[in-house]
Order: structure tokens, then sequence, then C-alpha cells
């Protein structure tokens, strides 16, 4: 059987409410394919059914036999953060040269680690600011509770990138962080207007935030029917079942999201509400 087959073989059984088998399965795979993305795919799959012994033991594979090429260590490295091992993620760019590309994604973790003055130093250290980093330092503001200079951050990003749907989901979350929840849902709901289906998953996050979660599940099912691809919406309408008790759907959605952006963070988010249920 090819690495494909094996793949579609494990993703049947977690479908087929088989996640016993899951463990056997993905540690066998990853002893025969030493590629580090076979490995972090078996790691994600891995997650949906909360393995936590196996994981550790693939995790352990991928750091044993790292890659030398650059590009892949830090395709590596994003990889693992966005699978909740943001420590194994920072080992592996500390050790790297310390270009822009490894800086970004070390601002990633240390901001998973809730180390906020450390990743705001490290963004000082971007020597060319892309959007997205913008993006993080209003995160990363917001965070450190420099609440003006977050909303102010993203206020300008968002008058040179009105459309950018990061960027308005950061506009967003600034002005909520700031304790202005009147502004960001009034900016949510004009946003609709356009009936895109970046504005929907925008209204939806608003909404889940503010603890609206019934409208905040119509709003992401809308942008779904708009872009079924798109991945913020599904992460706010996983996080709502979740919080609705509805365990087995919001890992259904976990699983889709997966399947669309493989190691994206917002299957772990979606996770994250599910565990122990």
């Amino acid at each position: 059987m090819d690495t494909d087959q094996a793949f579609m073989e494990i993703r049947k059984d977690i479908s087929d409410g088989r996640g016993d088998l899951v463990g056997a399965k993905t540690l066998a795979l990853a002893q025969s394919d030493t590629d580090p993305m076979t490995r972090i795919k078996c790691l994600s799959l891995l997650k949906v059914v909360e393995d936590r012994e196996t994981s550790q033991a693939i995790l352990g594979m991928i750091m044993d036999t790292l890659p030398e090429d650059p590009k892949v260590l830090v395709q590596t490295a994003g990889a693992l953060r966005g699978l909740d091992y943001p420590s194994s993620a920072l080992s592996i760019l500390k050790g790297m040269e310390q270009d822009d590309s490894v800086v970004r994604m070390s601002v990633l973790c240390l901001m998973d680690l809730e180390e906020y003055e450390e990743a705001l130093d490290a963004i000082g250290r971007i020597s060319e600011l892309l959007p997205f980093d913008r993006v993080m330092l209003a995160e990363t503001q917001s965070a450190l509770g420099m609440h003006g200079d977050a909303v102010g951050t993203a206020s300008k990003l968002l008058e040179e990138y009105p459309l950018n749907y990061q960027v308005r989901r950061a506009y967003v979350a600034s002005l909520l962080l700031a304790g202005r929840e009147k502004d960001a849902l009034k900016y949510a709901r004009a946003g609709l207007k356009d009936k895109s289906a970046d504005s929907n998953a925008i209204a939806a996050f608003a909404l889940r935030i503010s603890g609206n979660c019934k409208a905040a599940a119509g709003y992401a099912t809308r942008a779904i029917q708009i872009d079924n691809g798109h991945v913020g919406a599904m992460e706010t309408l996983g996080i709502c079942l979740a919080m609705k008790g509805e365990y087995d759907k919001a890992r259904i959605v976990a699983g889709a999201i997966n399947e669309r952006s493989p190691g994206d963070k917002a299957a772990l988010n979606v996770l994250s509400y599910c565990e122990g249920n």
C-alpha cells in the first residue's frame, strides 16, 4: 500500500468511528516513510483522535531526523506550530539563519507560548514588514494590553488593505479586546452588504467572540455556502458546534479544515473545544 492509500484508509477509519486503529496505523506509516511532511500528516490525524502517546513518538522521529533544506525546515516548524508544538518548532528555528521567514515563524511560536514581549521584540527584527507581520503586531499589542496601539495598527492596515480577510479580522479582534464591542459589531454588520464569504466569516467571528454563538454559526454556514473552503468560517462553525456540545460534528469540521489546509492552526482551535468529550 502506498502512502496516499494508507492515508485514505486512516481517514476512513476516523470517519467510521474506528479511532482505536489510527494510532498503530499512523505509527507504522511514520516508521516506513521518513518524509517529514508524511509524519506531519500523521500527527494531524492523531490530533483528531487525541492519541497523545503515539503523537509524542512520531514527534520524536521528526525531531531526530530533521531535513537540511532551510525551506523544508521552516515548513516543518510551521506545521509543528500549527499542530500545537510551538516549543519544538521554536527549537528548530533557533538553530537557523535568522532571515525574515525564520523570524516571522518564531514570532508565531512565541505568541502561542504567550511570550508576547519577546514576540514584540522579534517583530522589530523583521527587516521588511509585510501586512501579515503588522497583523501579528496588532495581535501582540492587544495581548500586552496596548489596546490603543493595537487599534491604531489595525486601523491603518485596514485603510491600506480594506478587503483583506486577515486584516479585517485583526481589526475586529483589536476592537473587541479593547472593549469596543459595539464598534466591532457595527463594522462587521456593515460589511455584510457585499454578501461575500469573507464578510459573513467576519460577522461570524465577531458574534462568536461576543457570545452570540447561534448567530455566529448562521453567518459561518452562509460563508461556507459561498466558499466551501473558507477556513475562517469553518473554524468559527466548528467552535460553535463544540460550544453547543455537538462534538462529533465539530471534529468533522476540524477534519475538513485539515483536508483543506493541512497543519492549519484553525483545526487545532476547533479540537481544543472538544478535548475530554
